[in-house]
């Protein structure tokens, strides 16, 4: 009797090894199709992350600023990752608040190697530098018309500050604002029609739009000291400087119509400044600062959608007044 039951205890043996052995196979089965399935599918990211790594890697153009590297304000240019920086003025005067023409051809600057302000121009390799604008009254931050026929800046003279107009090719100067109230820092629309610029109508700095000539002044934003409006490339939106939100500056965007007003840059322990828009418009160049006078200015970029910022300068002179082309 004992060798059949013996028998009959290795066969249930065996055969729940082989239960056993069977429902192992069947999970490594399992595991590994689950396992391929996962390798088959794409690796889904946030979209944020994946806006950030590809964005930063697919920017392009060239960015004018202005700095001190070399002991006095001069003018340079880099690429959208602050590398391959090229010095671009050299002298001992004040060269700054540089501005592309919209065909990257030229720069329009402001300089004082004269004595007074008065509004420059140049090739975008730094070569053939001339005055356009003189007289006894200082003429400051130009803008391009988007046909490089004409340069906005603003003046202060016996009628206040306002914004003025050189036709290069005749060589004549127009007013453009004939208001009772301080306007200045203009900045041309794309298609030329109309001009935003930063004006003292009521109490503080405000941002207004009006015609080419001047006319049909319309205000986007009166509160709490906007200024520096820039045009978007396909002219949709305008970026501006707000205090607004911490009482010292961000980066906000805002329709020509006055609508959509949004704040851009929320960095309530900076000062954030003179934005410009990328050619594609996605993103906007602009500099930042702990403190106004006496912090260290550096340059900053943020994906408009995303909101993801990067510092693309890093030194200890001042760097700011970036234009993007």
């Amino acid at each position: 009797m004992k060798p059949k039951s013996n028998g009959k205890m290795k066969k249930i043996g065996f055969g729940f090894t082989l239960i056993v052995l069977s429902l192992i196979s069947a999970w490594i089965l399992y595991f590994n199709i689950n396992k391929l399935k996962v390798r088959a599918e794409p690796e889904k990211k946030p979209i944020c992350e994946t806006e950030k790594s590809t964005g930063f890697s697919e920017l392009f153009g060239r960015i004018i600023f202005q700095s001190n590297r070399d002991g006095d304000e001069e003018i340079y240019v880099m690429n959208p990752k602050g590398e391959e920086i090229v010095q671009l003025t050299s002298n001992n005067a004040f060269d700054g608040y540089p501005v592309w023409s919209m065909d990257g051809a030229r720069i329009a600057f402001e300089s004082n190697r004269n004595g007074s302000f008065q509004i420059y121009t140049m090739d975008q390799d730094g070569k053939n530098q001339m005055r356009i604008t003189g007289g006894l009254f200082e003429n400051r931050y130009p803008s391009w018309s988007p046909d490089g026929k004409f340069i906005a800046y603003q003046s202060k003279r016996k009628n206040g500050e306002q914004i003025y107009a050189m036709d290069l090719e005749r060589k004549n100067e127009q007013t453009i604002t004939h208001a009772w109230y301080k306007c200045g820092l203009p900045n041309w629309s794309p298609d030329g029609k109309k001009i935003a610029f930063t004006a003292n109508k009521l109490i503080g700095w405000g941002v207004y739009i009006m015609d080419r000539d001047g006319s049909n002044v319309e205000a986007l934003d009166t509160e709490s000291g906007a200024c520096r409006p820039h045009w978007s490339k396909d002219g949709k939106y305008i970026a501006y400087v707000s205090q607004k939100a911490d009482n010292k500056g961000d980066i906000w965007i805002i329709n020509p119509d006055g609508s959509g007003k949004r704040r851009l840059t929320t960095d309530s322990m900076n000062f954030d400044y003179y934005p410009s828009w990328s050619p594609d418009g996605k993103w906007i160049v602009y500099a930042n600062t702990s403190h106004k006078q006496k912090g260290n200015w550096e340059i900053r970029i943020i994906h408009v959608a995303t909101g993801e910022s990067k510092q693309i300068t890093n030194h200890s002179a001042q760097d700011m007044y970036p234009d993007w082309h």
